[in-house]
């Protein structure tokens, strides 16, 4: 039962069963899936998004009061109980049987008696006292929920290199996130898998075993009979099993695309599987990427409501390296990544002009949006974080398929972006020029063009983004 749904004013009598009623405060999205009738959104299960901090026990602890209280003030209130409810500081859990490898939560966590921490927070971890100062420190960033899920396909390229500067086996490892059932459990498992021996030892230079699957299932059963709250969901795990287990199928190593230059080192990782990248994403990603290469673009924006105004954007944009200091997601061997940036003017149907500028982050690699079945490796747009580089997800692009009549590759997104209450779902058109598929010094001019279209649903939001890019 969503918001919209209308109950029956008489109790239904049931003799023969017992009924469940499910209500949910997600609403609901016609043919946004592959059902016609519907699909939830979410259906309300992230409550780290929306629950402010609400637990069970709060709610049932404090239930009549919440109930009575208005819907107004509800936040305040519920933060009010959750500042005033005690709660246990972090207390580390020992995979067994392993003797230094931990996880927890990072509520009140004391790091001072590790020698080694890793969190997967958003923020790093700040420094308790100066005795924390000898703990040696790797900050995964990582958003909660499947958001989290999904950076960490990004971020776990990072600890071979960290493993690999270690002069001994540490004593002590701890990996922890905000509840230390999640993100932490899947990098404890990345761990087991790639320095832990069958007794459980851990050495960062030991000779790596032969993983696949039953090797990831044996190492992730340590870590669920230890206790069974170490079971990460689902989404976690395919990061995971993407990253120890990269599918070469369909794929081209990384130095084959002349365009792109090779790692600057090998780390553990890439010694042990190299990257790979799929054949059609690396070459428009290596258009994308030309020297000195800018566009011209034209986008019509038609808005279905009257708080945003409909008109047409002219303007350039530019594809530059994101260099390993913008970004530590873009250093270790992780996959290459673009700024784009774009500049142009925005002239309303009303005749009003305004400047355009946007950024973002083009990135090439795994995808962070799919099923085990379906790990081909893609283009991912991120948002831009001034400072600090490549920041969530926004869209990632789906398979290219060639429209041989048209003259073009057409793709659509792998999964729809939810953005507060909006939905975005993008679509692409590339021309067959952008992926050598014209004359035979790469493409003919006329054929070096791409689009992108965004549909834009919500309460707030209807419109429709259509822009089409030029070579400049």
């Amino acid at each position: 039962m969503t918001q919209k749904s209308t109950l029956p004013e008489n109790v239904p009598d049931f003799p023969c069963f017992h009924p469940i009623v499910l209500s949910t405060a997600s609403r609901r999205v016609h043919g946004a899936e592959g059902s016609e009738a519907g699909y939830i959104q979410g259906a309300a299960d992230d409550h780290e998004a929306w629950a402010g901090g609400l637990t069970p026990p709060v709610f049932w602890k404090h239930k009549e009061q919440l109930l009575k209280t208005n819907e107004v003030d509800l936040p305040s209130l519920i933060a009010n109980l959750v500042v005033e409810e005690p709660s246990a500081d972090a207390v580390p859990i020992l995979i067994r049987p392993t003797s230094s490898l931990y996880v927890s939560s990072t509520h009140q966590l004391d790091p001072s008696p590790f020698d080694i921490v890793i969190s997967c927070t958003s923020n790093p971890l700040p420094p308790r006292d100066g005795t924390a100062r000898k703990t040696r420190y790797l900050h995964l960033k990582s958003q909660t929920g499947k958001l989290g899920s999904r950076d960490l396909r990004f971020q776990l390229p990072l600890l071979p290199d960290f493993f690999s500067s270690l002069t001994s086996p540490p004593a002590k490892i701890l990996i922890c996130d905000p509840t230390g059932k999640d993100l932490a459990v899947g990098v404890a498992l990345v761990i087991l898998c790639l320095y832990a021996d069958p007794s459980g030892a851990i050495n960062p230079h030991a000779t790596r075993p032969r993983i696949d699957k039953k090797l990831i299932k044996q190492r992730l059963a340590w870590c669920t009979t230890t206790h069974p709250t170490l079971n990460p969901p689902r989404g976690t795990l395919q990061s995971v099993n993407a990253f120890l287990m990269p599918d070469p199928s369909a794929r081209v190593p990384l130095r084959a695309c002349p365009s792109i230059p090779p790692p600057r080192s090998q780390s553990l990782a890439s010694t042990a599987a190299p990257s790979v990248l799929p054949t059609r994403a690396a070459a428009l990603f290596a258009a994308l990427a030309a020297p000195g290469s800018s566009w011209r673009f034209s986008r019509m924006l038609t808005s279905a409501l009257p708080t945003h105004p409909s008109g047409s954007v002219r303007g350039t944009a530019t594809f530059a390296r994101l260099s390993p200091s913008a970004s530590t997601a873009s250093a270790s061997g992780a996959p290459p990544a673009l700024l784009y940036v774009e500049e142009g003017v925005f002239t309303t149907t009303t005749q009003h002009v305004f400047t355009a500028r946007q950024k973002y982050v083009y990135q090439l690699g795994s995808p962070v949006a799919s099923t085990e079945e379906d790990e081909t490796a893609c283009l991912s747009v991120h948002f831009y974080e001034e400072g600090k580089g490549i920041g969530g997800l926004f869209v990632e692009m789906g398979e290219l398929e060639e429209e041989g009549e048209k003259g073009f590759w057409k793709a659509t997104n792998r999964e729809q972006h939810l953005c507060a209450a909006d939905l975005y779902t993008a679509s692409w058109r590339v021309g067959r020029g952008m992926l050598g598929k014209g004359n035979s010094e790469g493409g003919a001019e006329e054929d070096q063009w791409w689009e992108v279209r965004y549909d834009v649903k919500g309460p707030k939001k209807d419109y429709v983004s259509e822009t089409r890019y030029t070579r400049g």
